[in-house]
């Protein structure tokens, strides 16, 4: 296992591209992977950019209905010149044949109700981190849709990073770092998990498979913003429903904040009795892994839009940091 400070250097295919890909610490560097929130056909959120020629128009988007229910996407909005066909799909920035090309933006507007510079709550960074170079070969976590095919209820997460020392202006390219459960509680890449029982393990550990769902790493755009298409965490006992977070400007190994972000204790107990995942465990939630306000540090994501039975819930947050010294 290689130590979290320690620099490693290696090829990964992209569409059929060889690229580099620099490992810093626990999170790798490489081109951003933009979220598009919009489609021609009006499917959900999905991931773009995966090189190659573009497809459509690099025109920015107006939102999109979700299948299955009534709740709208956050739209996008596409900045640079765009080359053939730039914009949604289009070769990635930093990519062979990119420079140019048109990126898509998350549009910051969605975070309107959530003006606020006050500090994001810190929490410590918990069990079953592991970085993007435990193993040779691994599923590259530098991407947006960390589902790989669960069950479970789609969770779109959108943050906005913002700098306190700078009047909470927007921090751009910044690696975010999510990893969760999933819906039956149990975290990839580690083996000898029970949700039954509260983990008592140590915080560093070796990773014991290459599973690695609900794990994603996305870098901020110019609006300090990044989303993940995820599915909603279940519940293991001993800890409130929770999703780890790590952020650090590229190619820094300083960490703007590591926090656990909560989720209210009434949202939880509504998903897990109207979706289908988590209704076998939905009879038997102690509370201790319900409620956020017990003796955590970080966050509780206020700002969650769900319609029961939906099978979508979407969350925004800032995340407000002592951003870097000059």
């Amino acid at each position: 296992m290689l130590e979290k400070n320690e620099l490693v250097v290696r090829d990964v295919l992209y569409g059929g591209v060889a690229r580099r890909q620099i490992l810093i610490g626990a999170i790798a560097i490489s081109a951003p992977v933009f979220v598009s929130c919009t489609e021609e056909d009006g499917e959900s959120i999905d991931d773009v950019n995966a090189g190659g020629p573009g497809v459509g128009d690099g025109a920015g988007g107006s939102g999109t209905t979700t299948s299955g229910t009534a709740t709208t996407a956050p739209s996008a909005t596409t900045s640079g010149t765009g080359g053939a066909g730039g914009g949604l799909g289009g070769a990635r920035a930093g990519d062979a044949g990119g420079e140019g090309a048109g990126m898509l933006d998350l549009d910051p507007s969605m975070f309107d109700e959530a003006q606020r510079c006050t500090l994001t709550a810190t929490d410590i960074e918990g069990p079953f981190f592991l970085d993007d170079n435990e193993f040779p070969d691994d599923t590259h976590l530098f991407r947006s849709d960390i589902r790989e095919g669960l069950p479970g209820c789609e969770l779109q997460l959108y943050f906005r990073l913002l700098d306190a020392r700078n009047g909470c202006e927007p921090i751009p390219d910044a690696e975010v770092y999510i990893w969760h459960c999933n819906a039956e509680g149990f975290y990839s890449g580690f083996n000898g998990q029970d949700p039954s029982t509260p983990y008592s393990g140590p915080a560093e550990r070796t990773p014991d498979n290459e599973e690695r769902f609900c794990r994603g790493v996305q870098i901020s755009d110019r609006n300090g913003v990044v989303g993940f298409r995820t599915i909603y965490p279940g519940w293991y006992r001993g800890r409130p429903v929770h999703v780890h977070l790590i952020a650090r400007l590229r190619g820094q190994t300083t960490r703007l904040i590591v926090t656990q972000l909560y989720f209210r204790a009434a949202l939880s107990q509504q998903i897990f009795e109207s979706e289908p995942a988590y209704a076998a465990r939905s009879t038997s939630i102690p509370q201790d892994s319900l409620d956020p306000q017990v003796g955590f540090g970080g966050p509780t994501i206020e700002d969650m839009e769900y319609e029961p039975g939906s099978g979508l819930v979407i969350g925004r947050l800032n995340l407000v940091v002592d951003g870097p010294k000059a």
